[in-house]
């Protein structure tokens, strides 16, 4: 329990300190890949959108809120760990308003699930960048 205060306390005060828009990106991933819906929370919009879209075996692209979002992140099992590792990270940032194009690969349990393209867009309120839509592509990794 202790370790989980003190993780909760560490990204609470990352955030603080995510006055940047590339710093709220790395937290957020450092987030998902920890399943702290906290930190999440506390970095998007609470109307959040998010579309993915599954490239095989034919392409479909599904809708999913904040709440949903968050929910899917809570059912996965403690002892299923998850890593979506970004690389390649390209940005357009104005002063109220960033978009950022970033690669990645999703790992379970160490091995690879899938591979795309997050696309993330990001506002500036009361000086403070939150995520407001995340878009990606998901493409199955070949299995031998």
């Amino acid at each position: 329990m202790k370790f989980i205060v003190l993780n909760i306390l560490i990204f609470m005060s990352l955030i603080t300190h995510a006055q940047t828009s590339d710093k709220t990106v790395n937290v957020f991933f450092e987030a998902l890949n920890q399943k702290n819906i906290a930190v999440i929370d506390s970095l998007t919009l609470d109307d959040l959108k998010l579309h993915s879209l599954q490239l095989q075996p034919k392409s479909n692209v599904s809708f999913s809120t904040k709440k949903e979002f968050q929910e899917g992140l809570k059912a996965i099992p403690k002892n299923i760990n998850i890593e979506e590792r970004i690389f390649d990270i390209e940005s357009t940032v104005t002063e109220y308003l960033a978009q950022y194009t970033i690669p990645y690969e999703f790992y379970v349990n160490g091995e690879l699930s899938h591979s795309g393209i997050n696309v993330l867009t990001l506002i500036k309120i009361d000086n403070r960048w939150l995520i407001s839509y995340i878009a990606d592509t998901r493409k199955k990794a070949k299995t031998n």
